[in-house]
């Protein structure tokens, strides 16, 4: 098959919490699976393409977010004609507010997303910090979380996973485990967690790859031994948090 094409929306702009790495993280692992991928950093201003396979955005400050609302609302047709047709998306935090249905600020006011996700969230004055662990559809998850925002899913949505520490989508006022964390629908996956998140979730990378990979009409190809050696380490990795956090390892 032709490579896929990978849009990361503003990689420069949005990515205070090191979350590119999940952008590599996708390149790696589909090329350890003899996949060719070319990413396309589509920055404010600049032309999507007119085809995707996969979408990423990642996080910033609300300042950087209120600067690109409105350059996102100008792409809010083409993205969620994309997401229509089974396009897998990854927001992450401030980047999944602004691909949401509407954000409101602390002061009160609400200002509209691009959509693209059955979710809203509201912004307060304290923050959810620290490490998290939970449980997924995929397995395990482990992350780190470092937000403002109460999030709330559409009616019938499912949140990504339950995290057994952690605040998740219910913010810094919510209980500190059994809390809802990010979103699953379809094809569209968002969190609240950092750390990267596919990095520390592979599973979860396979899942995007897998999603790209049908919306392209083809199959994913099996990886090699670098894959099952990179799951490993992230393995131990979440086993480490989740030790921090007095967890038995999962």
């Amino acid at each position: 098959m032709s490579a896929l094409t990978l849009v990361h929306l503003y990689a420069r702009e949005l990515d205070i919490n090191g979350d590119s790495g999940n952008v590599l993280a996708l390149e790696r692992r589909a090329a350890w699976r003899g996949l060719a991928i070319d990413v396309l950093r589509i920055g404010p201003g600049e032309p999507l393409p007119a085809e995707a396979h996969l979408v990423h955005i990642g996080s910033g400050s609300s300042g950087a977010r209120a600067q690109l609302h409105d350059d996102v609302l100008s792409r809010a047709e083409r993205l969620c004609a994309w997401a229509a047709t089974g396009v897998p998306f990854l927001a992450v935090a401030a980047g999944w507010q602004l691909l949401g249905r509407s954000v409101t600020e602390p002061d009160g006011s609400v200002v509209a997303g691009a959509g693209v996700y059955p979710s809203t969230a509201a912004l307060g004055a304290e923050r959810a910090v620290g490490e998290v662990a939970g449980d997924s559809m995929l397995g395990e998850v482990a992350g780190f979380e470092n937000h403002a925002a109460v999030t709330r899913l559409d009616p019938g949505v499912q949140p990504l996973a339950r995290l057994t520490r952690g605040h998740g989508n219910a913010g810094a006022s919510g209980p500190q485990g059994d809390a809802p964390e990010g979103l699953l629908a379809g094809a569209l996956v968002a969190t609240g967690l950092h750390g990267p998140f596919l990095p520390m979730n592979p599973a979860w990378a396979d899942r995007l790859l897998q999603d790209a990979a049908t919306s392209a009409g083809a199959v994913l190809p099996a990886g090699d031994a670098r894959v099952d050696a990179v799951d490993a380490l992230a393995r131990r990795s979440r086993q480490a948090i989740r030790r921090r956090l007095g967890l038995a390892a999962g």
